[in-house]
């Protein structure tokens, strides 16, 4: 098949220009003008691809046209989806025939659907578009940047490459030409390598675990869906069973462990989540700031910026919420029973399914906080982090974005290595990164130009200070707050199959998937904390270490 490179597609925009005119003069009458001009250069590039040498492109353009322009007035298209051969059959009265016509073409969309989860980005990106969702050539062109004519040229180029792949009937579903993306959340801790998160590579890990999650299924079934060879997919599904996000029963089907949801359906009933959290913001606020005010004395938080004080109560409090959010669900840490994983791991892990770039758009996308853990030669804790993501500001989500890729723990030592704590990167290349950094609030540059962190940091021994008055806060929080959130809890509820770890844990997912978020915001907009709070400009993260003892 011809390549078709950016001279040649330069090329067909030129041939598009001449078509349009053409049918413009000759076919006005035409209904589908666009159809007529796709066709006809779709005919040109099939010749092309063959071999032909064609010496007078227009005269031969012309020709197609008008043959074309016949065919159209005399039949019918029936497939308002995609035209994928020259002429459709016409209707039929007779039921029988139609019947099994419909079968014919159902069978026949199977097809097309698997050639255009084949087709390359830029083709298949506007073919999904135009013909699957039906936007018009002037949105395409619109949302992507492009020339109307580009949008024309290359859907003109996928429909010849779905004619010319049509050679089985495999049956693909919308995986294989519009897979799902998603993020893992976990109850518990991560592994040494990063588990579970480290285990979704790319989108194909998150489409695999949406196919085997309802039901176990045979790895062919799950490449049959996704229309991609068993080799590529097998090593992948293996490393996922053998994470532990998959399982695998006895005669060899996969499943997956993980809880798995639609972004959407992860919100609950936001309305009355935020009603909760705009009426009890001033009670909420003082029942834990009356706990934390003596300790805002402590000479490392006196010493903190206004922007890490603001951060490490938004952080307690974040957590104080948490504990009463999980009394309302009947999933508190002390009532779950949380398995040991490999690499040191102990986590429940669930995977949120949205479209691309949904999550970027809703104020309530979070994630966390995860913490993690390093210690150095073997021995206690040195250091640790807890890190989330939410709208008060980016977090690890945006560490894959990176120039260089890290573990969580990796950055960890890297926030670590600007304490006292004598804890080093693993290597200086991450210092390159600082301005990356400083872009996302972390560090800062004081006025001798050093960078610092601009998040809060404590001891341990501090740590257990700010920790004993959450614990005090939480019990004041409760009585305000539990009855409330029970009669939100008791109006949802959600159908996990059985084979998920910890699927008991999930039946009551998203009830009050946005109240802690939601409550946040509104302390935070009502002006409640003593300390401005910044949304976007805040990232919740935390780090607690161990003071290096001076010789």
């Amino acid at each position: 098949m011809k390549k078709l490179d950016e001279d040649f597609e330069r090329e067909c925009e030129e041939y598009l220009a001449y078509l349009y005119s053409l049918a413009a003069r000759e076919y006005g009458d035409c209904p589908e003008t666009d159809a007529l001009v796709q066709d006809t250069l779709a005919a040109f590039i099939s010749e092309i691809n063959k071999g032909r040498e064609i010496k007078y492109p227009k005269g031969f353009l012309s020709a197609v046209m008008k043959n074309k322009y016949n065919s159209y007035l005399r039949k019918k298209y029936r497939d308002k989806i995609i035209e994928y051969t020259d002429v459709l059959p016409e209707s039929v009265d007779g039921s029988d025939e139609y019947a099994e016509e419909e079968m014919l073409l159902s069978e026949e969309y199977a097809a097309v659907r698997r050639e255009i989860g084949r087709l390359v980005y830029i083709y298949r990106e506007v073919t999904v578009r135009h013909y699957v969702h039906g936007h018009s050539v002037e949105k395409i062109a619109a949302e992507m940047g492009l020339p109307r004519g580009t949008v024309l040229s290359r859907l003109s180029c996928a429909r010849t490459q779905i004619k010319e792949g049509l050679k089985s009937m495999e049956k693909y579903s919308k995986a294989s030409y519009e897979p799902k993306t998603g993020n893992i959340g976990i109850m518990g801790s991560g592994g040494i390598g990063g588990e579970p998160f480290s285990l979704i590579s790319s989108d194909i890990e998150v489409n695999i675990l949406i196919i085997a999650y309802k039901n176990p299924i045979s790895v062919r079934d799950i490449a049959d869906t996704m229309g991609m060879p068993c080799a590529y997919l097998e090593p992948l599904i293996d490393r996922l069973v053998s994470g532990e996000l998959m399982g695998k029963t006895a005669g060899g089907l996969v499943y997956t462990r993980c809880f798995v949801c639609r972004y959407e359906d992860s919100f609950g009933d936001i309305p009355a989540q935020e009603a909760v959290a705009a009426k009890y913001a001033p009670a909420v606020w003082s029942a834990v700031w009356r706990r934390f005010e003596p300790l805002s004395e402590n000479s490392s938080f006196a010493a903190m910026t206004e922007k890490q004080k603001a951060t490490l109560m938004l952080f307690y409090t974040r957590h104080i919420l948490g504990k009463v959010v999980r009394a309302a669900l009947g999933t508190e840490v002390d009532k779950i029973e949380i398995p040991d994983r490999p690499d040191a791991g102990k986590w429940l892990a669930s995977l949120s399914v949205y479209e691309r770039g949904q999550w970027k758009s809703e104020k309530y996308a979070v994630s966390g906080p995860v913490m993690v853990n390093y210690s150095e030669n073997g021995g206690k804790t040195t250091c640790r982090m807890y890190d989330c993501q939410s709208v008060f500001g980016d977090a690890h989500w945006v560490y894959s974005k990176l120039k260089y890729k890290y573990t969580l723990r990796s950055i960890l030592r890297f926030y670590a290595s600007f304490l006292e704590s004598g804890v080093k990167p693993e290597n200086a290349v991450i210092y390159e990164l600082i301005p990356e950094f400083e872009k996302l609030h972390i560090l800062r540059r004081d006025e001798n130009g050093e960078a610092k962190l601009y998040i809060p940091a404590l001891t341990f021994e501090e740590a257990a200070g700010f920790d004993a008055a959450a614990k005090e806060a939480e019990a004041d929080v409760r009585d305000i707050l539990l009855d409330e959130l029970k009669k939100i809890v008791e109006n949802r509820r959600v159908k996990v199959p059985g084979h998920v770890d910890g699927a008991q844990y999930y039946e009551h997912d998203g009830a009050l998937g946005e109240y802690t978020t939601a409550q946040l915001i509104a302390i935070a907009e009502q002006g409640l904390m003593p300390y401005r709070v910044e949304i976007g400009k805040t990232p919740l993260i935390y780090l607690i270490y161990k003071k290096e003892e001076m010789d």
